[in-house]
């Protein structure tokens, strides 16, 4: 769950809507509650869709056939209105773990759990097809484990069975890693397919994996259509020759729910009622969970004392923020809320003893300095950083691009907030990286005459103390090695501009990519050439000192905007096949290259395959939710993890831990490992799940961003 968005809606249908539950295909599902308070899960379907009259009939017939299951173990529709704008469905919402939660925190359950849930699930499916229905996308995040037992949830792609007219031939709706062989052929599909993913879903609780494992897309359908699934895993042969057979490719060969639950359920003893089938750690986690929420607090989000010593203040000016003192046993040393409307919109700057979160709250601009100890709110100030910019400090002043309501670079003190000078400056969009040294703050830009370069500002008055023009829109950031202030051009070049006195000192035509920023590491700076190839330059020269030309497949791609970074004294750049390279920037001699699987073919994951390093390791993350830690001189894989769905951010090595932000909350594993050690999913702080967007460390303490508006200090655990 996370909080709303503007443009969300408050109310659907007699239902109040107070957080987001997700997305999909067909539409957003929300939280909502009626006006007694009863909690419900709304489907809103997409509008696009909803005019669609082939779509309306089909959304019709599901509601129909879905208010006939009304067996225990689903989750039963409460309130439709199909032919409202936009349609929307309202089902009971459950409180709990979804099996997927479940299994990554604590790992597979024991047969006897296994056996159990497998009787709660063929209940569900026996009552889900005796209505005439076929879930189609039966998985473990569809699966509940609630404080009164597992329920199947998510209808929304459930159609009745014998309305195949009304589906597309050959659309395969559901997930690759659980559907059937028919399903992900396109064809028609009724109860056994259900029937084939209760087998794929069983095979995760007994082993903690997929049958038929992780890749592409086009990998996974081929494996479900081609291959046996993989079962050596489950220990118990019973339920392994049980799981095979529902996952016969034959789909008149697959035994029907009845049997599967006459099967599962010959000893009552076992049965999967409230949580003493699960293991004590499973059944904690989801007892906690299924706890009802506390009583609603006033504003936007709500704050919770945790026992004695918690401390709520208004704070500030009109008490614009408020702040939670926690007590000192809690690993949550404080928490923020921005005011009402206000979100933040780039990474927290940490510096000394104040955390900097920089606002918007529509045209305007609001910047946070928070005491780093108490999260007591020492000043605000209105103005903001630009949307995934990199603000600067210097010598007791900080400095950010502004692109709230005005194009400017605005100069501030850090002790009080005060703007100290601002210059009108276009950056068309892109993210400026702000770099100060040496009294001089600089950045990309142009003067909106047509003027492109570099610009170079004194930091104490703002006057501009120099301009390097170049002949075309830069679309890179600068980066500084030493005295120096490189940057590179689309036509190919790249600059190294003197940070005092702003004339060039070396200027070479590489053939970087048009959007690729340099990189400086040890007084090299590196850049990726159009044709694949990392070329290393002297920084005091631009003399090339190295060139190493990757190849292979992704080579053609790397010049492109590539993925690339410096972490750990080593050059990293990912290519668009999911190959890490890690370069000695010293001489550009290849360490190694490792596949880094998940990500290949992904535009979006791209973004991912730049590490963190930290204990000898570097930890890579992509799209799909993984985690995985290479040894860091070597490349060998050391472990790997499901975290969920990132947000575009790095892992945060902190110590022996590692900090890993997603849309259910912050992960903190165990560096060597790779052991779940805690997860904040934010409920305390959200009275929903919370996505953890945006995080830094200082001092032994994580700072982290919750769902755009709340900042949250966690002190590291030892």
């Amino acid at each position: 769950m996370s909080a709303t968005r503007p443009g969300d809606p408050r109310q659907v249908g007699p239902y109040r809507v107070v957080a987001r539950l997700g997305a999909g295909g067909m539409g957003q599902v929300f939280l909502g509650r009626s006006p007694a308070g009863r909690t419900v899960a709304i489907k809103i379907i997409h509008p696009a869709m909803a005019e669609d009259g082939d779509f309306r009939a089909r959304f019709r017939r599901e509601i129909t056939a879905a208010r006939a299951v009304s067996g225990v173990h689903t989750a039963p529709v409460v309130d439709a209105d199909p032919d409202a704008s936009p349609p929307w469905l309202a089902t009971t919402f459950l409180r709990g773990l979804s099996l997927e939660d479940a299994v990554a925190a604590h790992g597979p359950l024991p047969p006897p759990a296994v056996r159990a849930l497998g009787a709660g699930l063929a209940e569900a499916l026996v009552s889900i097809h005796r209505a005439g229905i076929v879930h189609r996308d039966l998985k473990p995040s569809n699966v509940m484990l609630t404080p009164e037992g597992p329920r199947v949830i998510d209808f929304g792609i459930a159609r009745p069975s014998e309305a195949t007219a009304l589906t597309r031939t050959g659309v395969a709706l559901g997930t690759p890693a659980y559907m059937s062989p028919e399903q992900a052929a396109g064809e028609a599909v009724g109860p056994p397919s259900d029937v084939f993913s209760f087998g794929a879903v069983l095979t995760y609780a007994a082993t903690g994996a997929g049958p038929f494992g992780r890749g592409a897309v086009h990998e996974l359908v081929y494996r479900v259509m081609h291959l046996p699934p993989y079962l050596d895993g489950v220990a118990d042969p019973g339920l392994r020759a049980l799981i095979a057979a529902c996952m016969d490719k034959d789909p008149a060969r697959r035994p029907g729910a009845d049997w599967l639950l006459a099967q599962l359920s010959d000893d009552p003893a076992a049965a999967a009622q409230g949580t003493q089938w699960l293991p004590p750690p499973v059944a904690h986690d989801v007892a906690r969970r299924g706890e009802p929420a506390a009583p609603r607090a006033p504003g936007r989000r709500v704050f919770l004392a945790l026992g004695a010593g918690g401390v709520l203040a208004a704070l500030a000016a009109g008490g614009t923020g408020a702040f939670l003192l926690r007590r000192d046993d809690s690993p949550v040393r404080w928490t923020f809320e921005l005011p009402d409307s206000t979100y933040i919109r780039t990474r927290l700057v940490a510096s000394g003893r104040t955390v900097y979160a920089f606002g918007s709250a529509g045209l305007a601009g609001r910047t946070f300095a928070l005491d780093a100890r108490t999260g007591k709110q020492r000043w605000q100030a209105d103005f903001t950083a630009a949307r995934e910019s990199s603000p600067a400090l210097l010598g007791g002043r900080g400095f950010l691009y502004d692109s709230t309501g005005r194009e400017a670079v605005v100069g501030f003190d850090e002790a009080t907030g005060k703007t100290l000078w601002t210059q009108p400056l276009k950056t068309f969009g892109l993210a400026p990286a702000l770099v100060a040294a040496s009294g001089v703050v600089c950045l990309t830009g142009s003067s909106g005459t047509g003027e492109y370069g570099l610009y170079g500002y004194d930091a104490a008055s703002g006057r501009p103390r120099w301009q390097y023009r170049v002949d075309g829109l830069l679309q890179t950031q600068a980066v500084l090695s030493g005295g120096m202030c490189c940057f590179g051009t689309g036509k190919g070049f790249v600059y190294g501009i003197d940070l005092v006195t702003g004339n060039a000192r070396w200027q070479v035509r590489t053939g970087a990519g048009s959007s690729t920023t340099p990189m400086a590491e040890g007084g090299v700076v590196v850049v990726i050439t159009e044709d694949g190839s990392v070329l290393g330059l002297d920084a005091a020269t631009g003399r090339k000192r190295w060139s190493v030309a990757l190849g292979g497949a992704a080579a053609s791609e790397l010049g492109k905007g590539a993925p690339a970074g410096v972490a750990g004294g080593t050059v990293f750049v990912g290519g668009q096949d999911g190959t890490l390279y890690a370069i000695d920037p010293a001489s550009g001699r290849l360490r190694w290259k490792r596949s880094v699987t998940g990500a290949a073919g992904n535009e979006g994951s791209r973004d991912f395959l730049v590490p963190a390093v930290g204990g000898g390791l570097a930890v890579v993350t992509d799209n799909d939710g993984r985690i995985v830690a290479l040894d860091a001189a070597t490349g060998t894989p050391r472990w790997e993890r499901e975290v969920g769905q990132g947000q575009r951010e790095r892992p945060l090595i902190l110590g022996s831990l590692v900090y890993y932000g997603a849309v259910d909350g912050l992960s903190v594993l165990d560096l060597p490992t790779g052991r779940l050690r805690r997860r904040f999913d934010f409920e305390d702080v959200l009275r929903t799940v919370g996505t953890a967007q945006y995080y830094t460390a200082m001092g032994g303490t994580v700072y982290c961003v919750v769902d755009g508006a709340v900042v949250q200090a966690i002190r590291s655990e030892p």
